[in-house]
């Protein structure tokens, strides 16, 4: 059996101490969140801390920790820009199915689940549930996490996209021929209608089925398409965010400024910087 396992030496904090603990995130300080998370990592052993160092350096791997609840105990800084979320401690003790759409975080929860179950690791399975909306593939790993005493204590991910589309867009059904055409032209001018048309249904029809496959609009998912090819031009070129405005279909820089503050809490230009930091 692989396990993941930090502890060198007996651990202090127990399971039963740690899980049956009762935390409301949407109250908790960040002093409450920064505990909480101190205490998952000691009792996961002396080196889970380091080795959530080295995931935070790490720039196309996403990883995260939860504990035996499924609850969020750490994140690295790729999975925060996946999942949009600005700082990490903002997702520290919530679940996934309270960040996300149950479209999405029913697959999430799942493999979880499973593992915890079977204390048994998922290796390489391919997921197309994208938290940020893009059409890409990802392997994703899971692994059982176990105090120094056997106990389980929750679940470790590492997830990384792969070019391979095994798996990738399935779960779009109808709706795939659309958001193929999104992602390949998002700097277009794209209307619902024509999305609608293209599937032959009609504009309230198509915005209904969208949002039962999605849990977001249409203009949701394609402003996240956009948001998507402008945070790739920002982390690898040079370019103008002027001229990534034009290329990722924005009316013009204040109109991108706005939109990418609105929606990942940070403007351009500070999230390039973030990236350029590490």
């Amino acid at each position: 059996m692989f396990i993941v396992y930090f502890a060198q030496g007996k651990c202090k904090i127990r399971l039963r101490d740690f899980t049956q603990r009762c935390y409301n995130s949407d109250v908790m300080t960040r002093r409450e969140k920064k505990k909480i998370q101190a205490e998952f990592l000691k009792a996961a052993g002396p080196n889970a801390a380091t080795f959530k160092a080295m995931m935070d350096v790490l720039p196309e791997v996403a990883f995260y920790m939860k504990d035996a609840k499924g609850r969020i105990m750490a994140l690295n800084r790729r999975n925060c820009d996946i999942c949009n979320i600005h700082d990490e401690l903002d997702a520290v003790g919530m679940r996934s199915d309270e960040i996300f759409p149950y479209v999405l975080s029913r697959s999430y929860v799942s493999g979880d689940k499973a593992v915890r179950k079977t204390r048994r690791p998922l290796i390489n399975q391919p997921s197309s549930r994208t938290s940020d909306w893009s059409n890409d593939t990802h392997l994703k790993s899971i692994f059982p996490l176990f105090d120094r005493d056997g106990r389980l204590i929750g679940t470790t991910c590492l997830y990384y996209k792969t070019p391979s589309p095994d798996g990738a867009k399935d779960w779009h059904g109808a709706l795939k021929p659309v958001t193929e055409y999104i992602q390949s032209h998002y700097s277009e001018d794209i209307t619902v209608e024509g999305l609608a048309a293209m599937i032959g249904k009609s504009p309230s029809r198509f915005r209904s089925q969208f949002g039962r496959t999605f849990g977001i609009s249409p203009g949701s998912y394609i402003t996240a398409t956009r948001l998507n090819a402008a945070r790739r031009l920002l982390e690898t070129t040079d370019k103008l965010v002027s001229e990534i405005a034009a290329a990722t279909g924005f009316w013009d820089q204040s109109h991108f400024t706005k939109i990418f503050k609105r929606e990942r809490g940070v403007t351009p230009g500070e999230y390039r910087r973030r990236h350029r930091q590490s």
